[in-house]
């Protein structure tokens, strides 16, 4: 036999129509896998701009509508630009793969960098995995190249902001020089009028000299003064003195006044005694001789009394004693001498009167001329010693007074040329001023754009500083509000548990009869007979579901959300697989059902929507996608494993309905095709092909 001989295999393709067929279809079946899903998936990520996603503007600000025009503008996704609300029922229900929000602060946060607390902006991203691991997967990564766009925007804006914030600080500091310059112009003024002013000190100072030697002279008048005052105070001593000494004196002239009126009352006794005599020398002229020499001696005695006594007047009567008494000696009593008797008698008594009667002139006349002498005398003489020491005091201290005088000239001279000093000094005080105000000016204007630049420089530091940093290298950030990703075991598991309850269903009827002729030929309903074939088909089902279950919750042991649900869901879908399979043998025989199955089941798993979204996929696959069973399939295992997100979700009980719907109109059919079977036809008896 030859090596490359073929035999006669291929030969039996050849008779009827069927087996060429067969043939060709046995070669295409390849084309499930190696054709229908490379189509099915050939560039999911090329239309991502058919996904649809729900975009919320939550943001107070406008920076937030800005973004959100600008990604509805991008097209990178479907977006839908939708109230919260419609984006959580949206997502819940599958409407929206996922939903990104952005939040009330999102403005506040992209702007807070300026601010002295800056924070990131966020973007809320909310997945449901009930959608599918690959929507989510394809959406964490819609939402990164969404912050990347977003951040290489604000990025530019706040690199454009700070780069203005250098330019306003660059004209900041440029004003700031200008009011420098106006600084240096005030400070060129103001030292201008300091040299007014020091000019004008200088003559303040000389002016001040020249008040300083009047004051010199005017000290020395003053000791002048104080050396004529001083004089002035010894004559008020010396006057003092003569004061005490007029005091003795006053005293012994009293005393001797005392006397001088003692002795007149002698005088006045000696002249009453006289003018006696007298009038007893005139009675008795007899006895005048012998009575002269007693008249001589009392007359001798008043005389000499009257002489002692030192006053003028008794001096005179002294005189006239002596002169009567001599006459006595010389005449004697005659005609003559009895006249001068007569007059001496008249003399004597009058004598008598002036010294002994206090009325009469001559001793009133002692007595107050005593007094009065005594008061004059001393106030006299207090008053000349005093006059005489006040008049030497007095002329010191006019001599004195004049130098001080000449001393205040020369003080009111220097007080001038003070005043003219102190003017120039007020004229250049004025110009500082002036140049201080523009240096004030300046300085203020200085100052304010400087503290306006500096306030237009950020200033960070501590946690500030690592918040600003982030904020600026990444001004928004992805927040997850709702599900995070799965696990790819988690995710995939719906879409490889459809593939499995299908497979097994399509693989059993290779065992199994999907109509038991018997059954068919006996006449029963085909309903029943229908049923008899489909028993045994879920009860092996039922075992497959039962093991795969086990496998899944017991050994690998993912993560499903409710177990109990999830093993009567594999139990139904096992058992609606189990009638559509029964139902496609059923109708075009076991030998081509197998054939159909699996390009049915192939064509289900790729619109299924179980691996990428089917608006990722072509049109024809987009449609079937709409009436596939696996669809309802993979979203009721997703519902079991996963878990529902919201009320809003109705597939688990829309994907109940709708395969139990599939799995009664598999019952029908396969009713359809035992009730035809009862007829037998010749192909039947000779089919052209054999399995």
């Amino acid at each position: 036999m030859s090596l490359l001989h073929i035999g006669t295999e291929l030969r039996r393709f050849r008779r009827g129509t069927l087996p060429p067929l067969a043939l060709v279809v046995i070669m295409c079946l390849p084309l499930i896998f190696g054709g229908l899903f490379v189509w099915a998936y050939q560039d999911p990520v090329g239309h991502l701009d058919r996904l649809p996603v729900a975009l919320v503007n939550s943001d107070d600000g406008e920076i937030g509508g800005e973004i959100a025009d600008a990604l509805v503008d991008a097209e990178a996704v479907d977006l839908h630009l939708v109230p919260a609300e419609e984006a959580r029922d949206g997502v819940s229900d599958g409407s929206y793969y996922f939903a990104v929000e952005i939040p009330r602060n999102f403005s506040h946060a992209v702007t807070s960098l300026d601010s002295g607390a800056p924070e990131q902006a966020t973007l809320n991203v909310a997945f449901n995995n009930t959608n599918g691991l690959i929507p989510t997967v394809l959406g964490n990564q819609i939402t990164t190249i969404m912050l990347e766009e977003i951040n290489a925007q604000l990025g530019e804006a706040i690199t454009n902001r700070l780069l203005v914030g250098y330019g306003t600080i660059g004209t900041g500091l440029d004003q700031a020089a200008d009011g420098a310059g106006q600084l240096a112009e005030g400070t060129g003024s103001a030292a201008s009028g300091s040299a007014r002013l020091a000019a004008g000190s200088d003559r303040a100072r000389a002016g001040a000299d020249d008040l300083a030697d009047g004051s010199t002279r005017l000290g020395q008048g003053a000791g002048e003064a104080a050396d004529g005052a001083a004089l002035l105070a010894d004559g008020a001593e010396r006057l003092d003195a003569g004061l005490a000494t007029a005091t003795d004196g006053s005293a012994r002239l009293a005393d001797g006044l005392g006397q001088l009126q003692a002795a007149t009352d002698q005088l006045a006794a000696g002249a009453r005694q006289v003018s006696a005599g007298v009038d007893a020398v005139g009675g008795v002229a007899a006895s005048a001789t012998a009575l002269q020499d007693n008249v001589l001696a009392p007359l001798i005695t008043v005389s000499t009394q009257l002489r002692q006594s030192g006053l003028p007047a008794a001096v005179g009567l002294a005189d006239q004693v002596d002169q009567a008494a001599a006459q006595v000696r010389e005449q004697g009593i005659g005609a003559e001498t009895a006249g001068q008797l007569t007059a001496l008698q008249e003399g004597a008594r009058q004598i008598a009167t002036q010294l002994s009667d206090p009325d009469s002139g001559y001793r009133s006349g002692v007595d107050n001329a005593a007094t009065a002498s005594q008061e004059l005398a001393e106030g006299l003489r207090q008053l000349q010693d005093g006059s005489t020491q006040l008049v030497i005091g007095t002329r010191s201290l006019a001599d004195g007074t004049s130098r001080l005088a000449e001393g205040s000239t020369q003080l009111t001279i220097g007080a001038s040329a003070l005043r003219d000093g102190l003017v120039e000094l007020d004229a250049g005080s004025r110009t500082l001023n002036s140049g201080l105000g523009e240096l004030d000016a300046g300085a203020g204007e200085l100052s304010l754009r400087l503290r306006g630049a500096a306030e237009d420089v950020p200033r960070w530091e501590g946690d500030s500083l690592d918040a600003g940093s982030r904020s600026a290298a990444t001004p928004v950030t992805r927040e997850l509000t709702a599900h995070d990703m799965t696990t790819f075991g988690t995710g995939l598991a719906p879409f490889f548990l459809s593939l499995a309850m299908f497979m097994g269903a399509t693989v059993m009827w290779m065992v199994l009869h999907p109509l038991q002729r018997r059954a068919v030929d006996s006449g029963t309903a085909p309903f029943r007979a229908v049923l008899a074939s489909y028993l045994p088909g879920l009860v092996v089902g039922t075992g497959q579901a039962l093991l795969v279950w086990v496998v899944l919750t017991q050994l690998i042991r993912i993560d499903v959300a409710h177990p109990v649900m999830l093993l009567f869901a594999l139990w139904g879908v096992s058992a609606v697989f189990v009638a559509v399979t029964q139902a496609v043998n059923a109708v075009v025989g076991a030998t081509a059902g197998r054939v159909v199955n699996l390009i049915l089941m192939g064509l289900q798993l790729v619109s299924s929507g179980g691996l990428y979204p089917a608006e990722t996929q072509p049109a024809l696959l987009r449609w079937v996608h709409t009436w596939d069973p696996m669809t309802f399939s993979v979203n009721l295992f997703r519902h079991t494993i996963i878990g529902g997100w919201g009320s809003a979700d109705h597939r688990a009980g829309q994907a109940v309905v709708v395969l139990l719907g599939v799995g009664l109109g598999a019952w029908v059919v396969s009713s359809l095709a035992a009730r035809g079977a009862r007829t037998i036809m010749a192909k039947d008896l000779h089919p052209e092909l054999t399995v």
